[in-house]
């Protein structure tokens, strides 16, 4: 089996959208790229990379509408509203359809994503590992309208677009690739961001008299560096830092640095 895996349980009971950049590399069968499953439905959401597309156990098939072409970046969206009953499959910043969900059926707001595979049974039986290349996944708690899914798609795949959705963005790709990770996953450079450490050191946006130092670089002190992120060592930094109680259990390393500095930092000359 393949994905990574997280638990939630906040609320996106009446509303919510998911969208991500897609490059289908394989025809056929290794389709699903999200999964959301709880304890009374597996199909809870559940997208493939062909059109078709599960939500509230309903399924919403626009597979025969669009021709997906191996090998090539596409945005999918896909929305629903408890006060439409309305699923909408969204491709390339188009609508494809839409189909009515279940009278009364709300969105279970406790349960278990998978990324790149899909779910045989509540939370785990991870077989059908997705065949393709995933970008930006992000989960938002509304209905984004078509008019916000068609600025996604036509901003393209290395826009910070998604960002401008604050807390609207519920599950946000950068910390979903914190996450743990089983199987046949290898992480690939796009070739959107610059490289971490060029970019902190550039004198082209920021003039700063000494080295640039980033806040997140005292990670790399001995006493934090390959260390558990524990309460104590959150509490010692929480005065500044409280969005790193996010992510008590992970490991500190370069790569979870770099996501810091690249996510978070506001200030590189300070």
């Amino acid at each position: 089996s393949s994905g990574i895996n997280a638990e939630y349980g906040d609320p996106l009971e009446e509303s919510y959208t998911l969208c991500g950049w897609l490059k289908k590399r394989q025809a056929g069968h290794y389709k699903y790229w999200f999964a959301y499953s709880t304890s009374s439905s597996r199909e809870e959401i559940r997208p493939a990379d062909d059109g078709y597309f599960l939500t509230l156990s309903t399924p919403a098939d626009m597979s025969s509408k669009v021709t997906v072409e191996l090998g090539v970046w596409a945005h999918w969206c896909y929305t629903w509203s408890f006060s439409t009953l309305t699923a909408k499959v969204n491709y390339n910043g188009q609508l494809l359809g839409s189909v009515t969900t279940p009278s009364g059926r709300k969105v279970v707001v406790e349960g278990y994503v998978v990324l790149g595979n899909e779910f045989n049974s509540h939370g785990g039986d991870l077989n059908y590992p997705f065949g393709g290349d995933l970008f930006k996944a992000n989960l938002f708690d509304e209905e984004l309208d078509a008019s916000q899914v068609k600025a996604m798609a036509d901003a393209g795949l290395c826009s910070d677009i998604e960002e401008g959705y604050g807390r609207s963005r519920f599950l946000k790709w950068e910390d979903l690739l914190l996450e743990e990770k089983s199987g046949n996953v290898t992480e690939i450079d796009v070739g959107c961001y610059p490289d971490v450490e060029e970019e902190s050191n550039s004198t082209e946006e920021c003039e700063c008299e000494e080295e640039t130092f980033s806040r997140w670089d005292l990670l790399k002190n001995d006493k934090y560096f390959n260390r558990t992120v524990t309460a104590e060592m959150v509490e010692q930094l929480k005065e500044s830092w409280d969005v790193l109680g996010d992510f008590e259990g992970a490991t500190v390393t370069d790569r979870f640095i770099s996501h810091f500095k690249f996510y978070h930092e506001t200030d590189t000359c300070n």
